[in-house]
């Protein structure tokens, strides 16, 4: 059987649920798992700046292994990815400390790990905007990746600020 409260499997000759302690009633039904969707909203309902971190995080990093350069006017048809370049890189590093940092935040003091995610989100916006200068000033196309990183810090730092101001509920 699984809880109709929150999805956990629990014995059948149970009377509570092992997991939120809710009484095994009529409305459980044998053979029914959880509802993804309805914990991934109480999920986001519970910590929407985390949710905002960990969807930024994932696109900044998605963003550095897609194309950041697509040729040039004179040299032909070529594509660099982001995570070839030294600011794609360390873009990637820094969205990995993203997730490094959001587990720090929910183990200890909130406030000061969000302004570290701010600070982050700030150092890896500046290396967005310089490799768009940069590219820009030597005739390149921007790639898409160039944008769904950047699209990544700007939501990341929308959660940290989020979480600045309204700090997630235990």
């Amino acid at each position: 059987m699984y809880c109709s409260k929150c999805g956990a499997q629990i014995p059948d000759d149970s009377a509570f649920c092992g997991c939120c302690g809710t009484p095994v009633s009529g409305q459980v039904v044998k053979g029914q798992g959880p509802q993804t969707l309805v914990m991934l909203s109480k999920r986001i309902q519970a910590d929407p700046a985390g949710t905002l971190i960990i969807v930024g995080s994932l696109l900044a990093i998605i963003g550095t292994f897609l194309a950041w350069v697509t040729g040039h006017p004179l040299a032909g048809h070529f594509t660099t990815l982001g995570i070839a370049t030294s600011q794609g890189a360390v873009i990637c590093a820094v969205a990995v400390l993203f997730l490094g940092v959001l587990v720090l935040a929910r183990s200890g003091a909130i406030g000061k790990w969000s302004a570290v995610m701010l600070l982050l989100s700030a150092l890896a916006l500046a290396l967005v905007f310089q490799s768009i200068y940069t590219l820009k000033d030597n005739h390149y196309s921007i790639g898409a990746g160039v944008w769904v990183a950047m699209s990544g810090v700007l939501i990341t730092a929308a959660g940290s600020a989020v979480e600045q101001c309204c700090p997630p509920k235990k």
